[in-house]
C-alpha cells in the first residue's frame, strides 16, 4: 500500500513538474508574441500619425495646428492603450486561480507575479 501510494505521489510531482513547464513556456510564448506585436503595432501608430500630418499639411491646414492636432491625436492614442493595458491588468488579477494554487511549484510562482503585478500597480 505504502508503495502504490509513493507511486501516486511520484506521478503527482511529475505532473505538476511538466504542468509548471508548460505554463512557463506558454508564457514565454505569449510575452514573445506581445513584444512584437506591440513593436507593430508602434510602427503602424507612428506611420498613421505620420501619414495624418502631412495629410493635414497637403488640404491647407498650418504646421502648427497640425502639429497640435497630430500631438492630440497620439495623447488619446496613448491614453487608449494605457486604459486597454490596466483593464487587462485587473482582468488577470481576478482570474480564478483554485487549480493552479493546489500545486505546490505553480502556487509559488502564483505568490510571486501577484507580489509583482501589486508593486506594479502600487507604483
Amino acid at each position: 500500500m505504502e508503495k502504490l501510494l509513493a507511486i501516486a505521489s511520484l506521478g503527482q510531482r511529475a505532473y505538476g513538474r511538466w504542468l509548471f513547464q508548460r505554463l512557463l513556456s506558454g508564457i514565454i510564448v505569449v510575452a514573445g508574441l506581445t513584444i512584437v506585436t506591440s513593436v507593430m503595432l508602434s510602427a503602424i501608430l507612428v506611420g498613421g500619425l505620420w501619414a495624418t500630418y502631412f495629410s493635414l499639411l497637403y488640404y491647407g491646414i498650418g504646421q502648427l495646428m497640425a502639429m497640435v492636432i497630430t500631438g492630440a491625436l497620439a495623447l488619446m492614442a496613448m491614453a487608449a492603450l494605457v486604459f486597454l493595458t490596466l483593464s487587462g491588468l485587473h482582468h488577470l488579477r481576478r482570474m480564478p486561480r483554485t487549480l493552479l494554487k493546489q500545486l505546490p511549484l505553480t502556487s509559488r510562482a502564483m505568490d510571486a507575479l501577484d507580489a509583482f503585478t501589486n508593486g506594479l500597480m502600487a507604483g
